[in-house]
């Protein structure tokens, strides 16, 4: 999402005359992330050298609604360029307790399908892939309608989508997955622990057993799926046999990739409030399993 953001705030900027400058610039434009902690204090070192150059600083992205009364906020939502990325749904209402999107993006809101059909239809002239775009895609409404009239519009095209959650995913789109060759076999699928009572602290609203039945039914209908996920370790009050059971769980599935992360706490959110684990332990379990990943997968080329 922040990849379509940087590449419309390019365009915009370089239509308007600008020139594109690494080294000689006045004019510097942030388009920030601070879902973790680490990346809201990287950027506000960034911002902090730029200040002491005397540069014209513009924010974009989550992290301008923290910063708006400091800094000139740069709102992009509405460009229209040549991009191969498309929004189709803004914010998010799902409130996973760790996760500070609703409170930086705000509520969902849902494009209209008539205008996503045709900005589909202008950026298919320029852009052989097309990627939809939302914080939970499938929560839009009849999304894999939605996709099956893309899929429909003549052209030599792929379609994928970012980033979609279990709670949504439905039997009727994994069918759209498996019927329509324009649909990109490759799909993220965010599990974030494998551990059920620790869903339910993080309000994921589904089980380990819903989670692991949807991926069967992927590879079942779609046998040449590529499935990543992201995992959380060291989640408020999670234990050793809590961590445990979230291995076995990747044990099991075998994705293609995990995006492994140790849990950052970000302030506001109903999970700063619960108890927590020190961050040496929460950093050694995410050690611990992207090594666990690496030994899988050079096992897996071995063979």
């Amino acid at each position: 999402m922040n990849e379509n953001k940087s590449e419309q705030i390019k365009i915009h900027f370089l239509s308007l005359g600008y020139l594109y400058d690494e080294i000689d610039y006045d004019l510097v434009i942030f388009n920030t992330c601070c879902i973790r902690d680490t990346a809201e204090q990287k950027i506000m070192s960034h911002i902090a050298v730029e200040k002491q150059k005397n540069k014209k600083i513009l924010i974009s992205g989550c992290l301008s609604q923290k910063l708006k009364n400091r800094f000139e906020i740069f709102n992009i939502n509405n460009l229209l360029t040549k991009n191969k990325f498309i929004d189709i749904t803004y914010g998010c209402d799902n409130h996973c307790s760790y996760c500070i999107v609703p409170s930086v993006r705000g509520h969902l809101r849902i494009r209209g399908e008539e205008e996503i059909l045709r900005e589909f239809v202008y950026k298919i002239r320029f852009n052989k892939r097309i990627v939809l775009l939302g914080q939970n895609v499938n929560e839009y409404p009849d999304f894999h309608k939605l996709l099956q009239k893309l899929c429909s519009i003549d052209g030599d095209f792929t379609v994928n989508f970012l980033s979609s959650h279990p709670k949504d995913f439905t039997d009727d789109l994994i069918r759209t997955i498996a019927v329509n060759k324009k649909i990109e076999k490759d799909l993220h699928l965010p599990l974030q622990s494998g551990c059920d009572r620790i869903l339910e602290l993080m309000n994921r609203k589904y089980t380990v057993a819903h989670y692991e039945m949807l991926i069967n039914k992927l590879r079942r209908l779609v046998p040449d799926i590529h499935i990543t996920t992201d995992i959380i370790c060291g989640f408020p009050t999670e234990t050793e046999e809590d961590f445990n059971e979230t291995i076995a769980v990747v044990k099991r599935i075998k994705f293609d990739a995990c995006y492994i992360f140790p849990y950052s706490i970000r302030s506001g959110t109903r999970a700063a409030a619960m108890p927590q684990i020190p961050f040496s332990t929460r950093k050694a379990r995410a050690t611990k399993l992207i090594n666990l990943m690496r030994k899988e997968k050079k096992q897996l080329s071995n063979n």
